[in-house]
């Protein structure tokens, strides 16, 4: 799908370089990749699939948290 806005400040609109088309498939697809990801993060912090010490990309987790497990299990 694809919008056609018109470019601000054009004389002459009777002319294609007085529009820009924009594509939408880039905003729908990025906004189904942001819901299936959560989706995705609900059911592994929901059923535990991620052991403990795996910290990235979790939400809550920080490099303080990794340091921390770090010199503990030193």
């Amino acid at each position: 799908m694809v919008v056609v806005l018109n470019k601000p400040q054009k004389l002459n609109y009777s002319i294609s370089k007085a529009y820009c088309p924009i594509s939408l498939h880039k905003y729908t697809e990025k906004a189904l990749e942001k819901i299936v990801a959560n989706r995705i993060n609900d059911d592994i912090l929901k059923f535990d699939i991620l052991p403990a010490t795996q910290f990235s990309s979790r939400p809550h987790h920080n490099t303080i948290d990794t340091i921390a497990t770090l010199v503990h299990q030193i």
